[in-house]
C-alpha cells in the first residue's frame, strides 16, 4: 500500500497529434482514479513568451540542455514544479516524458525532499546517439521504461532503480467492430493501414507497397501522416499506387473506424519502444504485420503478429500476401490480439504497476529490477 502521506506532482504534455484517447499520459488518468486527492498536474504550455523571459529560460535550459527536444518551455514547467514542491510541499514528483521535461529539477530535489521519478519513451539507441548524457539517468530516484530490452541500459546508471512497465491503450475506446462487420470485411478488397513516421522504415514501407501491389492489386492500403511529414521521396514513390488513401488531421473516430475497417496494420520500424498505432491496432483486434526490433516483441505475441527482421522486405511481402489471402486465420489472429490487449495492456493494471514505483522511491519498498508486475 502507498504512503498515506504521499503528495504527487506529475509533468505532463499533450501533444497535438494526440487524441484524446490516446498517449501516455492516460495513465495518469488511471492513477487518479484509485489515487483520490493527493495528486495534481501541470502541463507543459506551448503559448509564446515575452521575448525576456524567453531568453532567461534558453539560458537556463541551455545550462541543462540534456536533448534535443528538452527547451525553454520545458524549462518553465520544471520552474512551476519547483515552485509546487515549495510552496506545496509535493515529495514525490513523476515526469511523465524524461526526454522533453527533465533539466534542472535533479538539481533541487535533495534541497526541497522529492522524490523525482520519470518515463522514458525513446530507445537506447537514440539515447546512445543524440539525446542524452548519463547524468541525467543517474540523478533520478526512479525510471520506467517502455521496453524491457532497454531496461539493461538504464540499469548501467541507476541500478536497481529501473522497471520495465508497458504503455497501455484506452480499451473501451479501441475496440473492434461489431461480429457481423468482421465477417464482412474480408470479403471486401483488403486493406493494410499504416501510421506515423518517426523511426518508420520508409524504405521498406515502399518497396513492400510496390511489390504487392504487383502481385495483388486488389490490396488497399490506408496511410495515416501529416501532410506535413510526407517531404519524403519515399512517399512520392508510394504515391503512384492509386490503390494508396492518404488521411491527416483526422478524429478519433476516424482513426478508430480505420482500424476496424482494416485486415492488419503493417508497420515497417527501423526501432521503438513502445508504439500507440501497434497499441491501438492491438485493441481493436487486428492481425499485425511488423519488424523484430526494439519493444515490439514485448507488445506482441506469434498468435496474433509476425515480425520480420529489420529490412526483410521479401518476408513481409509474403506475410500480407498470406495473410489476406486465408481470412479464417485473419478472424483467428483477431480475437487474440484483442485477448492480449485486455490480459496486458489495460491502464489499470498498469497504474498498478506504478504505484509500486513510486512506494520503491518514498518507502524504500525493494521491487523487482527490469520487471514490475502486480497481477
Amino acid at each position: 500500500m502507498i504512503n498515506n502521506q504521499i503528495k504527487l506532482l506529475w509533468l505532463q504534455e499533450n501533444f497535438p497529434w494526440m487524441g484524446k484517447h490516446s498517449g501516455y499520459e492516460r495513465v495518469c488518468d488511471a492513477l487518479a482514479d484509485s489515487m483520490p486527492g493527493c495528486h495534481a498536474s501541470i502541463f507543459k504550455n506551448g503559448q509564446p513568451l515575452p521575448r525576456l523571459t524567453r531568453r532567461l529560460l534558453s539560458y537556463l535550459a541551455g545550462k541543462k540542455k540534456w536533448s534535443s527536444t528538452y527547451d525553454e518551455s520545458g524549462t518553465r514547467l520544471e520552474l512551476e514544479a519547483l515552485w509546487r514542491c515549495f510552496s506545496s510541499q509535493y515529495n514525490l514528483v513523476h515526469a511523465i516524458y524524461a526526454e522533453r521535461n527533465i533539466g534542472i529539477l535533479p538539481l533541487w530535489k535533495q534541497r526541497l525532499s522529492f522524490k523525482l521519478v520519470a518515463t522514458v519513451h525513446q530507445p537506447a539507441g537514440l539515447w546512445r546517439l543524440q539525446r542524452h548524457q548519463p547524468e541525467l539517468i543517474s540523478s533520478l530516484d526512479e525510471v520506467i521504461v517502455l521496453s524491457s530490452q532497454d531496461a539493461s541500459y538504464f540499469e548501467q546508471y541507476l541500478p536497481g532503480h529501473v522497471h520495465f512497465i508497458p504503455h497501455g491503450v484506452d480499451l473501451d475506446f479501441f475496440c473492434p467492430p461489431a461480429k457481423e462487420t468482421i465477417s464482412f470485411k474480408h470479403h471486401k478488397h483488403p486493406r493494410c493501414v499504416f501510421c506515423g513516421t518517426w523511426l518508420r522504415d520508409l524504405q521498406t514501407l515502399a518497396c513492400a507497397i510496390d511489390k504487392v501491389l504487383e502481385k495483388n492489386p486488389c490490396i488497399q492500403f490506408d496511410l495515416v501522416v501529416p501532410i506535413s511529414k510526407r517531404n519524403d521521396p519515399f512517399f512520392y514513390r508510394i504515391a503512384r499506387h492509386s490503390q494508396v488513401t492518404w488521411h491527416s488531421g483526422i478524429s478519433d473516430e476516424q482513426l478508430r473506424d480505420l482500424y476496424r475497417q482494416a485486415t492488419l496494420l503493417f508497420l515497417p520500424l527501423l526501432d521503438c519502444t513502445a508504439n500507440n498505432a501497434l497499441l491501438e491496432a492491438i485493441s481493436c483486434g487486428l492481425p499485425i504485420i511488423s519488424n523484430h526490433v526494439g519493444g515490439i516483441p514485448d507488445y506482441t505475441e506469434d498468435t496474433f503478429a509476425s515480425l520480420l527482421p529489420i529490412g526483410d522486405v521479401e518476408g513481409l511481402v509474403d506475410s500480407i500476401l498470406s495473410l489476406v489471402d486465408d481470412p479464417q486465420e485473419c478472424i483467428k489472429r483477431e480475437k487474440s490480439a484483442r485477448l492480449f490487449a485486455e490480459q496486458r495492456l489495460n491502464w489499470d493494471r498498469i497504474a498498478s504497476q506504478t504505484r509500486q514505483v513510486y512506494e520503491k522511491a518514498l518507502n524504500g519498498v525493494v521491487a523487482p529490477v527490469g520487471f514490475t508486475d502486480v497481477e
